[in-house]
């Protein structure tokens, strides 16, 4: 029998306590807006600076809108709702490109490097919407398993939120090369400490469960139970259910009283494959300007 992944206590208050975070850093520092208005209008040329100004104030709505699919995530019985919302965000990004495209792109005012920022851009962003809308969110209205269809939601969501972060990084930095990610959005050094803190137990558990002398078989299924009820929480929420197929039938089979070692194999395998996919985040890039939004690994928000 297959259960559902929930969310432990802990895991739980560890979200509080980042969220009480996140609310502190809010009270301390700009909104995101008040900073892009301020350094949208530091751009001297007018032409350059209604475009900016424009594209700013496009990327801000996108990515408040898509933050309302993350809403309430324990509450089942909406993902129609979230699932509209994700395709009006198709729509305003859609928009968004085409006045990159067929206006700012034709205006004379705009300096090359901005000219290939925003083409940059609009190319990620197209990207994105394709793979997203075309791809993995196809059949979503026909998907029967409500828990299954709300962790593709939220993929989706993760996806076009990290691409917009992405270019509003980039475009920034067209005009203040010293802005950083963590400067300009909330959650950004709390998503790079999720990230970094996945990274090293993804390590750890990939060399307990690879280790040619290997370790107390039940002190590898204590560290797979312990992961699943850490650091599991910040894999892709796609990712949960594999892992707890492939870590359960480890931990059947030590129970057992068996080796299981094609089984650990396989885990092994497996958990070499999150890690370098997490370690693709823009958060972990060295330079938050040169993460490419294609590559973006995304981790759910609990």
């Amino acid at each position: 029998m297959r259960h559902r992944i929930q969310p432990s206590k802990a895991n739980m208050s560890t979200a509080t306590t980042e969220q009480e975070k996140i609310a502190t850093i809010e009270s301390e520092k700009p909104s995101l807006q008040a900073q892009l208005t301020e350094l949208a209008n530091s751009v001297s040329a007018e032409a350059a600076r209604i475009v900016v100004a424009k594209v700013f104030a496009d990327l801000v709505f996108l990515l408040d809108y898509l933050s309302l699919v993350e809403t309430n995530p324990q509450e089942l019985g909406r993902a129609l709702d979230r699932l509209s919302i994700l395709h009006a965000v198709r729509g305003e990004a859609n928009a968004m490109v085409e006045f990159i495209e067929t206006h700012a792109m034709q205006n004379e005012g705009l300096d090359e490097f901005l000219r290939e920022t925003l083409d940059g851009s609009a190319y990620a962003i197209k990207h994105e919407v394709r793979r997203i809308f075309e791809g993995e969110l196809v059949d979503a209205s026909n998907v029967p398993d409500e828990q299954k269809l709300y962790g593709t939601l939220i993929h989706a969501q993760g996806v076009l939120t990290n691409c917009f972060q992405q270019c509003v990084i980039s475009l920034a930095r067209v005009f203040d090369c010293n802005l950083t990610g963590a400067q300009l959005f909330h959650d950004w050094q709390i998503r790079r400490e999720r990230s970094l803190k996945l990274c090293d137990d993804l390590s750890t558990l990939t060399s307990l469960v690879q280790a040619p002398d290997q370790p107390a078989l039940e002190n590898i299924a204590s560290h797979l139970k312990t992961f699943r009820e850490g650091s599991m929480q910040w894999l892709m929420y796609k990712d949960w259910q594999e892992y707890e197929a492939l870590s359960n039938e480890v931990t059947d089979a030590i129970s057992r009283g068996e080796n299981p070692t094609d089984l650990l194999h396989r885990l092994g395998c497996y958990l070499e494959t999150l890690l370098a996919h997490v370690k693709t985040r823009c958060v972990l890039a060295e330079s938050d300007a040169q993460a490419d939004p294609a590559l973006e690994e995304v981790a759910i928000p609990w």
